[in-house]
């Protein structure tokens, strides 16, 4: 029987910089992809997910989300990338009853990534903002320049 996981941590690294950025192009939207990163989903101490994204990218469908949230209500999320062509997310969490999945077509382990609903939406609100926070650090941009500028897939409804 699978262990039923109580806790996840998600991690980021970046590895790219503010001088990989020209100064005249951080205004523009292109440069998103440029701002990447090594990120990690940890599922009771054992690696889920590792894989160098796009962070940048990955914050706006996350910011996405949560607005869609806000206004229309709980609906599941993907995380495609435009340096990903094929048709799956990346990373999905599939909202049911109370609880919610997490699912990567590049996990590296099978396990089960059933949690509570409130649980996960606290965690990915707090890698949201977090994330947000350290990107514009980081990079010294400010994301109101991206966000709903760079294309992003359309939210299945």
């Amino acid at each position: 029987m699978d262990n039923i996981p109580s806790k996840i941590e998600f991690s980021y690294h970046f590895t790219s910089n503010e001088a990989d950025i020209p100064k005249k192009l951080k205004k523009e939207p292109s440069i998103a992809f440029r701002i990447e990163g090594d990120f990690e989903i940890t599922i009771n101490g054992v690696s889920y997910f590792q894989e160098n994204l796009t962070l940048l990218e990955f914050y706006l469908y996350l910011h996405r989300w949560f607005n869609h949230i806000n206004k229309k209500g709980l609906q599941a999320f993907y995380y495609y990338s435009m340096e990903w062509d094929k048709d799956e997310p990346i990373i999905s969490i599939i909202p049911y009853n109370n609880k919610a999945q997490i699912t990567s077509i590049w996990r590296k382990t099978e396990m089960y990534t059933v949690f509570d609903l409130s649980y996960i939406l606290s965690e990915l609100e707090s890698l949201e903002n977090k994330l947000g926070q350290d990107i514009e650090k980081h990079y010294d941009l400010s994301l109101n320049t991206f966000i709903g500028k760079v294309p992003l897939r359309k939210i299945k409804d």
